[in-house]
């Protein structure tokens, strides 16, 4: 685990609702779920489309403190400063509850694009 020190990035965890429209349709609403301080390592990040599939070469890893009053879900949205961040893995690093370990890359608002198929999903 790191010092406590090394967590000093404010970040936010935004649910997101389907509301409906009222004529059959939904859109998107966001909810501020919770906030806390976390290390964060910025990776190169690059996007190519190769034979029809978007491929993201760079990410966020962004370490928090494990905290039992929380529940982290890959349907978060994580706001950095002024960016917004989908989180690709969240992983409890050596399983001690001590830190959890996401890897995000920034949103291109575009969600199904993970539906099929996730490049981060078993980085380990």
């Amino acid at each position: 685990m790191r010092s406590a020190v090394k967590y000093s990035q404010l970040i936010e965890f935004w649910k997101v609702n389907k509301v409906s429209n009222g004529q059959g349709g939904s859109y998107s609403s966001y909810t501020l779920d919770f906030a806390d301080y976390a290390y964060v390592v910025t990776k190169d990040e690059s996007k190519t489309l190769q034979e029809g599939q978007l491929i993201l070469e760079g990410f966020y890893e962004i370490y928090l403190r494990y905290r039992l009053d929380i529940s982290i879900l890959k349907s978060h949205q994580i706001k950095l400063k002024s960016k917004n961040l989908t989180i690709h893995s969240i992983v409890n690093v050596d399983e001690l509850n001590k830190e959890y370990k996401l890897i995000a890359s920034e949103s291109d608002n575009n969600t199904e694009v993970f539906i099929n198929g996730n490049p981060y999903e078993n980085y380990g």
